[in-house]
């Protein structure tokens, strides 16, 4: 199929039509970061958050846009966030788009896409895999309180995006914060001075070593109870 470029939009060129349409973009299907999405166990919402971000991906930026306002609008309260952790557009993002759709404004560029001035995707847009390259690192680290749902790292942002560049996914401590709290983490470090300094070289140990049986009973499906114990003074 022949292609022209006209102010810096790719149109395909169909034989005997007197319109140009432009390509269909081809962007990385997002990974859906819900906690559903990222539980081991199946779960229905899993096939259609994947169906979801399967058609987000092939979509442009304002049809992406509207889509996902349109479904948020439809989840109602709460559904500008959930949409959010499914497929990764920014809050602000979605927010556009359901005030677009509320005004009628939906209205195409002839030449371009995105408006002037307009900033670059997100860095999960970019990189599809850079969640789950985090997640893998917080896998060994993870603390919090287990009565509510609140989750601590130990690591700090600068230790953890610099792991991240290591692996091949150059983020800065930014956006590693924002990732953070995207998948329900603090983006402080859950570590204090004084047991840092008190702490004995085989605690470390203890941890992977809590960390592999943990592992081992998600394996073969057995529950995993998390006992928080404190010293009496």
């Amino acid at each position: 199929m022949p292609y022209l470029t006209s102010g810096g939009v790719r149109y395909a060129v169909h034989r005997g039509a007197s319109v140009l349409e432009p390509e269909m973009p081809q962007s990385p299907v997002y990974r859906c970061s819900c906690p559903v999405c990222r539980s081991r166990k199946a779960h229905p919402e899993q096939a259609v958050h994947r169906q979801i971000n399967l058609l987000v991906s092939r979509l442009d930026e304002q049809q992406r846009r509207w889509f996902v306002a349109l479904e948020a609008g439809r989840l109602g309260h709460g559904g500008t966030r959930r949409l959010a952790m499914i497929t990764g557009l920014s809050e602000h993002t979605i927010r556009r788009g359901r005030r677009e759709l509320a005004t009628a404004r939906t209205g195409r560029l002839p030449t371009r896409v995105r408006a002037a001035g307009a900033g670059r995707p997100l860095a999960e847009q970019r990189d599809p895999r850079l969640l789950h390259a985090l997640e893998h690192l917080l896998d060994t680290e993870t603390a919090g309180n287990p009565m509510g749902a609140a989750k601590y790292k130990r690591s700090s942002l600068r230790t953890l995006s610099a792991q991240l560049r290591a692996t091949g996914h150059p983020v800065s401590d930014h956006t590693v914060a924002r990732l953070l709290r995207q998948l329900g983490y603090s983006p402080k470090a859950n570590v204090r001075r004084t047991e840092a300094r008190s702490s004995p070289p085989e605690r470390d140990a203890q941890f992977r070593q809590i960390a592999a049986h943990r592992e081992q009973f998600h394996a073969t499906g057995d529950p995993v109870i998390s006992v928080d114990s404190k010293k009496k003074k």
